[in-house]
C-alpha cells in the first residue's frame, strides 16, 4: 500500500462544508476505501510545531455523516513536520495556505527526503486576481503557489482554465512547469426525491431543529412561494459579483416579476453590498438573503427556482453550476472561460458586467416558454463526472512512480 499523508487542518477547524472542504470530504469518502492507498490524515499542532495524526476511520465517517466531534478524531500521536518516509506521498488538497506551515519550507524538505509532492491546486485566483482576496490570504497563497510550481512532482487541477493559468505563470517566471493533470470534480450530488424537495416544514424555534429531523423552514417556503426567482448560491464576496444581480433586478428583472434569492454567508469586504441589498426598497419582498441554510433548504431552493444566476468574475470550478445542472435547473452565467468550460452547451451566458444582458436572457426565456422547457429537457442528458471517477483519477496520480 502507498502511504499518502494529507493535511486536513482547515477542515478540522472550519464551520462550513462547501467549496474546498466539500472536495476534501468527498474525496476522502472515496479514497479511504482504495485498497492501494493508506491514508494518514494530519493536523498541524501549533504548540509542538509538528503534525498530529488524525483517526482515519473516524474522519472518513465524519465525511460521510457530517456529525460528531472533530476534537475526538485527534489521536495524540505526532510526527515531525518533515517526518514522512521516503517513497510516501504528501497530498495537499485542503486550503493549506491558511495554515501556519509554509509550503516554501515544507515542500523542499520533503522532496529532499524522497517524498512525492502532489498539491491539488483548486485555482490560482490569489495570483491572477489578487483584488478579490484579503491581503493576508493572498500573500499566504503566493507562498503556496510558488512552492507548488517549484517542488511539485505532479499538480492536480480541475479545469483547463486553471492548467493554462499555471502554465502561463511558469512562463512569465521562466520556470519549468511541473506536470499538471486535469481531474474534473464529481457532480453526482445527492438528488432529492420529490418528497425531500417538497420538504417537511417547521417553524424555526429558538432552540433550533429537533435532532435527526430534516426540515425546511417556513421562511424558505414562503420565499419560494412568493414568485419566480433567480437563485445564487455561494459565499458573498467581491469576486462572486453579487452586485450585478441587484443591478439586473433594477434594470429589468423587477418589471418581469422575477425575484432574487441570494443564499450564502457573508464573506470579506462586502459591507457596502450588504448595506445596499438590505436597504433596497424590495428587500424582503422581491430580494431575499438566506444565510445559514441547511442542505435540505438549499435543495428546496434549487427545486423551486426558475434558474441559477452565476455572475462570478472568476472561479476555480464553479460547483453551483454543476449542482444546478444535475438537478435539471437552467443556468444563466457570466461568459468567463471557466463558467463556459463547466457549463458548456447546457447553460446560457451573458457578457460579464452587463446586468441588462442577464435581464434580457430571462426576458427571452419568459417570452418563449418552449425554449425554457427545451433547456430543461436538454439537462436530462447532462452526465457529470462522478466522485468515484474523480477519486480514480487522483489515485492514479498518487500511485504513479516519480
Amino acid at each position: 500500500m502507498k502511504k499518502v499523508y494529507i493535511d486536513i487542518s482547515m477542515v478540522l477547524v472550519g464551520t462550513n462544508f462547501t467549496g474546498i472542504p466539500r472536495v476534501v470530504m468527498e474525496l476522502t469518502k472515496q479514497l479511504y476505501h482504495d485498497p492501494a492507498l493508506e491514508l494518514i490524515f494530519l493536523e498541524y499542532h501549533q504548540k509542538k510545531d509538528d503534525f498530529e495524526i488524525i483517526d482515519a476511520k473516524g474522519f472518513a465517517a465524519f465525511c460521510r455523516e457530517k456529525k460528531g466531534s472533530r476534537k475526538r478524531l485527534r489521536t495524540g500521536a505526532h510526527i515531525p513536520l518533515l517526518g514522512m518516509e521516503k517513497d510516501s506521498v504528501f497530498f495537499d488538497v485542503d486550503a493549506v495556505w491558511k495554515t501556519r506551515v509554509r509550503r516554501s519550507y515544507l515542500y523542499p524538505g520533503l522532496k529532499a527526503a524522497g517524498v512525492k509532492i502532489v498539491p491539488f491546486v483548486h485555482d490560482i485566483i490569489g495570483v491572477t486576481h489578487p483584488q478579490f482576496c484579503p491581503l493576508d490570504d493572498m500573500l499566504n497563497f503566493l507562498d503556496f503557489a510558488g512552492a507548488a510550481i517549484q517542488y511539485a512532482d505532479e499538480i492536480v487541477v480541475t479545469s483547463r482554465a486553471t492548467k493554462s493559468a499555471i502554465e502561463d505563470l511558469c512562463g512569465k517566471l521562466d520556470i519549468t512547469c511541473p506536470s499538471v493533470k486535469i481531474v474534473p470534480l464529481g457532480g453526482d450530488f445527492k438528488k432529492p426525491s420529490e418528497k425531500d424537495a417538497a420538504g417537511r416544514i417547521s417553524k424555526k424555534a429558538a432552540g433550533g431543529r429537533p435532532a435527526g429531523q430534516s426540515m425546511v423552514s417556513e421562511e424558505i417556503v414562503e420565499i419560494a412561494k412568493s414568485g419566480p426567482y433567480l437563485l445564487m448560491v455561494g459565499t458573498i464576496d467581491p469576486r462572486k459579483n453579487h452586485k450585478l444581480l441587484l443591478a439586473a433586478y433594477d434594470r429589468g428583472l423587477k418589471k418581469l416579476g422575477m425575484h432574487l434569492v441570494i443564499a450564502g454567508h457573508k464573506g470579506w469586504d462586502v459591507d457596502d453590498f450588504i448595506k445596499r441589498m438590505e436597504g433596497h426598497e424590495d428587500f424582503g419582498k422581491g430580494i431575499w438573503h438566506v444565510n445559514g441554510a441547511s442542505d435540505e433548504e438549499i435543495d428546496y431552493l434549487y427545486a423551486h427556482c426558475y434558474a441559477l444566476a452565476f455572475p462570478s468574475y472568476i472561479e476555480g470550478y464553479g460547483l453551483p453550476i454543476i449542482e444546478s445542472m444535475v438537478r435539471g435547473v437552467p443556468v444563466i452565467a457570466a461568459d468567463t472561460p471557466i463558467n463556459m468550460e463547466v457549463g458548456g452547451e447546457y447553460a446560457l451566458y451573458f457578457s460579464q458586467d452587463k446586468p441588462e444582458e442577464l435581464a434580457e436572457a430571462v426576458s427571452g426565456l419568459l417570452e418563449k416558454p418552449s425554449e425554457y422547457e427545451s433547456i430543461k429537457d436538454k439537462l436530462k442528458s447532462f452526465a457529470p463526472p462522478t466522485w468515484e471517477e474523480t477519486a480514480k483519477g487522483i489515485s492514479g496520480i498518487l500511485l504513479k512512480e516519480k
